[in-house]
């Protein structure tokens, strides 16, 4: 999940510098900022791959894996990480596609890798007929068998798209495209690893909490995707119209996407997490009968409702902003609103205080309020769109 983080950041450089170069009706420049976004990504992947391949066991014993445990892991484990190169080609390919308005391709392929990757599970995990089953490393391989099918189809269907087909004469290296995108994604990548590294931290407070409590806030967790998922397709949509309409040149267009895209996001997840709740008595048997449980699970379900507004404009406005050029923005706004506000709520409130699971879902409705407000701030006192370097 860290790594992916890190994909996906390159990714948001990739979608900023490609929208923009669309809008502009730029098509050398779109290529150009594809090929270099692609080739970021895979470089970057390479690394990773040889860390966790060359310093798998360390990064295992790290993780608490030792004995037993760590020889059963680590196969999976090389193999999967291993295979860096391909989740990070697979996710910038995917940008590359929403970022020219095509959401349609990187979902028909995602549909047809999931189901190969199910059916290379049961086969490589299991067995069938003569083929023997591999266990956890079949795991692994259908993994990674399932990334190259998506990357493969990925590429042949680009070559359909003029503005998406790379030849050789767009493969040239430009050490100013690479160095803009590379100081552009950085910040976007600090951002995402502040987020998981804090979300490790209070995880932490709350299985010690208890397992009826970190059952509670998983199944929540787990549940509350529904929304969050609806506010993740609205960013996505405000990085790919506002990067076209700033590449156009009309600003005054891009405002208007990024306020609509909140309203119907704000509207639909707050409604989605008001029908979750009130059917979260009978929802929650889907996942237990402990009836402490679905009774937390209610409690936080009512306080996340209140949470959705405001969650709904994190995520458009961090994309927006991105997308106006600005990526250091983010990630300093999320790293206030994930230490001061969310891990030390959850430790103060939720730990030393005693308050529980509904303090530990208050601490997160704080952290969305108040980089809800530094956002709308920098919006309303800064100009937010600016040129890319």
């Amino acid at each position: 999940m860290t790594y992916v983080g890190v994909f996906i950041a390159v990714s948001a450089a990739l979608s900023v510098f490609l929208s923009r170069a669309i809008g502009a009706k730029d098509h050398e420049r779109s290529r150009s900022a594809i090929w270099h976004g692609l080739l970021i990504a895979v470089t970057i992947g390479l690394v990773l791959a040889a860390v966790s391949v060359l310093w798998a066991i360390p990064l295992l014993h790290l993780m608490g894996a030792y004995g037993e445990l760590l020889q059963e892991a680590l196969p999976y484990f090389r193999t999967v990480l291993g295979m860096s190169p391909l989740i990070a080609l697979f996710t910038a390919q995917s940008a590359s596609f929403r970022a020219i308005g095509d959401t349609k391709t990187p979902l028909r392929v995602g549909i047809e890798m999931n189901v190969f990757h199910v059916v290379l599970d049961y086969v490589l995990i299991l067995g069938i007929g003569p083929i023997p089953g591999w266990g956890i490393v079949g795991a692994g391989w259908a993994m990674v068998l399932a990334r190259m099918y998506a990357s493969i189809r990925l590429w042949f269907m680009s070559r359909r798209v003029d503005v998406l087909r790379l030849t050789s004469k767009d493969m040239a290296f430009r050490p100013s495209m690479v160095s803009s995108m590379i100081r552009f994604a950085i910040p976007a990548a600090l951002e995402r690893l502040s987020m998981r590294l804090g979300q490790v931290l209070y995880f932490g407070l709350i299985v010690r909490m208890g397992v009826d409590v970190y059952a509670a806030h998983n199944i929540a967790g787990t549940i509350t995707t529904f929304s969050s998922t609806i506010g993740n397709g609205f960013a996505t949509a405000a990085t790919a119209t506002i990067g076209q309409a700033i590449g156009s040149g009309n600003d005054v267009e891009a405002s208007e996407y990024r306020r609509s895209s909140y309203i119907q996001s704000a509207v639909l997840m707050t409604s989605v997490t008001a029908v979750l709740c009130a059917t979260s008595p009978w929802f929650g048997l889907l996942f237990t009968h402990n009836h402490k449980v679905i009774h937390l699970l209610t409690v936080i379900l009512a306080i996340d409702i209140v949470s959705q507004p405001f969650l709904a404009a994190v995520l458009v406005d961090t994309s927006a902003i991105q997308a106006g050029g600005n990526s250091r923005y983010p990630m300093m706004v999320t790293t206030i609103g994930i230490w001061l506000v969310r891990t030390l709520g959850v430790y103060v409130f939720a730990w030393k205080l005693g308050w529980g699971l509904p303090a530990v879902w208050g601490s997160i409705a704080g952290d969305n309020a108040l980089r809800a407000f530094l956002f709308a701030r920098y919006r309303v006192k800064k100009n937010w769109i600016r040129a890319l370097t």
